[in-house]
């Protein structure tokens, strides 16, 4: 993956990989969050290019053992791109380590990856926490296909999850991303905290006085967080 990954104007970014992404947000006992899990599919043009040369058996068929190394290659790159996945509230932002497992399977012609990341300190929620799931230079896109995609664990009583549709990219925050030196792979915090969310975020509210919601707001399939047609 990281051979492909490459820096591309803001204002002519398009996705060459897509990805339809699960996502499942856990919490401890004491009500912090702990872990957010990834489930992502890859289509299925970028799966067939991931999986050659890995069926050393010829068997056909494609082990937990012969996408070892595959794992491996796309969690360092994931890390080397802070898994494309930013939280926070406001101007704060969390920090993510990986979480102990991660694994890749192929089925029905898709090469799935599960992994988790664990903020580096549990995480209260204050008002409602923002997790954007995306790659910053749009060379993946990676979609929720609905709110359905998301899930909550161990939620306290009275959180629950939406779907924040994207935002218009300001002409004055696209000629800033264009100005960035083509080696920069870490936005500046600045420039982090005002672009979480432009390409759509999942919103978790919690409200310790609220009663349980499970019945989730829909909104309109939007990038990423909406397959575009390929």
């Amino acid at each position: 993956m990281a051979a492909l990954l490459v820096t591309t104007s803001w204002a002519r970014a398009h996705p060459h990989i897509f990805v339809d992404a699960e996502v499942a947000v856990t919490f401890d006992n004491a009500g912090n969050v702990a872990a957010i899990e990834h489930h992502w599919s890859f289509d299925r043009a970028f799966s067939a290019w991931q999986i050659q040369g890995l069926d050393t058996n010829g068997d056909g068929a494609f082990s937990s053992d012969e996408l070892s190394s595959l794992t491996r290659a796309s969690m360092q790159d994931l890390t080397q791109h802070e898994f494309y996945t930013f939280a926070g509230e406001g101007a704060h932002d969390l920090s993510f380590a990986p979480g102990p497992d991660s694994r890749m399977s192929y089925t029905g012609g898709r090469v799935v990856l599960n992994f988790s990341v664990n903020p580096t300190r549990p995480y209260r929620i204050g008002n409602e926490l923002e997790i954007a799931i995306y790659d910053p230079e749009y060379y993946i896109a990676l979609g929720l296909d609905d709110i359905a995609a998301v899930t909550l664990i161990n939620a306290p009583t009275g959180c629950s999850a939406s779907l924040r549709p994207p935002k218009e990219l300001p002409s004055e925050l696209v000629d800033q991303l264009n100005a960035l030196p083509a080696q920069v792979t870490k936005l500046p915090p600045e420039l982090a905290a005002v672009l979480r969310g432009m390409q759509g975020a999942i919103v978790v509210r919690c409200d310790e006085n609220a009663p349980p919601n499970t019945d989730f707001d829909r909104v309109p399939v939007g990038l990423p967080f909406g397959r575009p047609a390929h």
